[in-house]
């Protein structure tokens, strides 16, 4: 059994995106500004989103730009919004943090990273001003990418339509991407949000085209999960981001583009704590290696039981080497 102890911990607002730049385009910086900053682009491709899952549909689009760029700077455009927008109930909580999305859109190619405050000055743009200030004048577009039910512009007047009818009096290309379909159902972040609620982390992640995860920089903890020989990982999930149930799920955790699997509980932790702050808690198997400072990614993969209280520490060792076995049997098995 591993006796290596990691703690995890997610960092605040763009502190370790800047260490993760390098790891993913062999050393090419993808930039990141707002629509504030003193800047104008020329000769881009832009798409444009909340982006809010990075989901199927949304990597969809980011493929359509980098495929159709010929030497343009591929731009992202998405609606920047403040973390007391995620925290009234799970249904506005994140699929993916701010950081999160910022390094999976640098993973899929994209040059520029531009965020649009959400300021009166441009949510009270007609459809024309956002295309010829916006589009035009601060990005340089000759390209845009988007979904067929794209709205923008004050009260969401613009649409896919006005785009298409626009093309030559603005001097840019319209793209319209067709959405992407689970089950044959198109898939929405709505729907992914719903199934993490649910703890399908299958369906999830086939929707997301990727494995739904917490990234983080590994920090030591208080070693209590050595007492019972099995090291745990405490990771202090981003108040913003939307966690399946409580219950513990079968994960994988990325170090230095190498995997291993795990095992994590979501939830309070019963049996040692008395506090409500959900937690994530990852034992690493078969790991021996102290990975402190470096940052990782858990990806959840299987839901495996429910969170429970246990009457004593070995009975808690007891479940949690069962739980191992699990994870080795669903391995095994695929």
């Amino acid at each position: 059994m591993a006796n290596s102890l990691v703690y995890i911990c997610i960092l605040q607002k763009n502190r370790y995106t800047n260490q993760l730049r390098f790891s993913y385009r062999n050393g090419e910086i993808m930039q990141r500004i707002s629509l504030d900053d003193n800047i104008k682009l020329k000769n881009t491709i832009v798409t444009i989103g909340k982006f809010d899952g990075i989901h199927k549909g949304h990597e969809k689009l980011l493929e359509v730009i980098v495929n159709n760029a010929n030497g343009r700077q591929k731009v992202v455009l998405t609606f920047e919004t403040t973390p007391s927008a995620f925290l009234k109930n799970n249904a506005n909580k994140t699929i993916v943090t701010e950081e999160e999305k910022q390094i999976l859109c640098e993973q899929q190619g994209v040059d520029v990273y531009m965020k649009m405050p959400m300021k009166k000055e441009f949510l009270a743009l007609s459809p024309d001003e956002f295309v010829s200030k916006i589009l035009k004048d601060k990005i340089g577009a000759t390209t845009i990418v988007c979904g067929p039910d794209f709205h923008f512009g004050t009260k969401a007047s613009g649409n896919v339509k006005f785009l298409k009818d626009n093309q030559k009096k603005y001097g840019y290309n319209l793209i319209v991407v067709e959405k992407e379909q689970y089950h044959n159902k198109d898939i929405s972040s709505t729907s992914i949000r719903k199934k993490i609620t649910e703890g399908k982390m299958q369906d999830v992640n086939e929707m997301l085209g990727h494995p739904y995860r917490i990234i983080g920089k590994v920090e030591q903890g208080k070693h209590l999960g050595r007492t019972i020989g099995l090291p745990t990982a405490n990771i202090i999930p981003d108040e913003t981001k939307l966690l399946p149930p409580n219950g513990v799920y079968r994960t994988v955790v990325v170090v230095e583009g190498q995997t291993f699997n795990a095992i994590s509980n979501v939830g309070v932790n019963p049996t040692v704590e008395t506090g409500t702050k959900i937690k994530v808690e990852t034992h690493i198997i078969d790991y021996e290696n102290y990975i402190y400072n470096e940052i990782v990614q858990v990806q959840f993969y299987d839901f495996i039981r429910p969170e429970r209280t246990f009457d004593s520490l070995e009975k808690l060792k007891q479940q949690i080497e069962a739980d191992i076995e699990t994870c080795r049997r669903i391995v095994g098995n695929k």
